[in-house]
């Protein structure tokens, strides 16, 4: 299937490593010119290497950017739009992985899971107003809709925050052209992921979780990545307004 990606200009928050990475580079496959950040520098410009060898000719603008700070998320999201000439696609990917109950971790999770996000919107709607194929999609968390039985944390509230703003984008912006969606994994392991430190490093729960998803193992960033590239491609035109789950049937719920 061809997706429609060719020529379209993207932006990836958080595209260095994990989900992030594998969808910057499935874009690049598919012809986009992509614009990523994170915050450290080395790891940006490696990926950024990395992801340009998968199509070369395509261009890949990175730059380190820290996505709890409001100026540095703006100035990498009009840089990126200059860089690239435009913008089609914005893709927030970046969590502040507020994982406890505490005051910092609230404040974590809402600047770069919640601020982020409404930040680079702001400064990228122009330029999504006449995409005429505009999109964007939120990372968001199967902990946004389901009790994993751990402590109450910032993580899953941030998260569900997100579903409800890219509710409110898709309703008030759908004039403009303009679909906004959340895609939520479920466990995903990548390499040196929060996944694969609990799998070496705690292994029969690791077996756990993964003889509880019906597909008997854990997601892998790339299938992550084709739902997400899908969803924000012009072959996902009539999806819109919506909240995906990609977790492999791991929440036996109906949403």
């Amino acid at each position: 299937m061809d997706l429609g990606l060719k020529g379209k200009k993207a932006i990836v928050l958080g595209g260095s490593r994990g989900i992030g990475f594998y969808t910057s580079s499935l874009l690049v496959q598919e012809g986009a010119d992509v614009a990523l950040c994170a915050r450290g520098a080395d790891g940006v410009r490696d990926a950024a290497i990395k992801i340009q060898a998968v199509r070369p000719g395509v261009k890949v603008h990175a730059e380190p950017a820290d996505l709890g700070d409001a100026e540095s998320t703006r100035a990498f999201v009009r840089g990126a739009i200059a860089a690239l000439g435009g913008l089609d696609i914005l893709i927030h990917n970046a969590s502040g992985f507020g994982s406890d109950n505490s005051e910092a971790a609230w404040a974590r999770s809402f600047q770069v899971d919640v601020m982020a996000g409404v930040r680079a919107v702001d400064e990228a709607l122009p330029a999504l107003k006449a995409s005429g194929s505009a999109s964007i999609i939120f990372v968001g968390s199967m902990a946004s809709k389901y009790y994993f039985g751990r402590p109450p944390s910032a993580y899953g509230a941030a998260k569900a925050a997100m579903r409800t703003y890219a509710n409110e984008l898709a309703q008030a912006h759908g004039k403009d052209g303009i679909r906004a969606n959340v895609i939520s994994p479920g466990a995903v392991w990548f390499p040196d992921g929060s996944w694969d430190k609990q799998k070496q490093n705690n292994p029969k729960f690791y077996a756990a979780v993964e003889r509880a998803i019906p597909l008997g193992r854990l997601g892998s960033g790339e299938e992550i990545a084709r739902v997400i590239v899908f969803t924000a491609s012009p072959a996902g035109l009539w999806i819109n307004s919506t909240h995906l789950a990609a977790d492999g049937g791991q929440v036996a719920a109906v949403d």
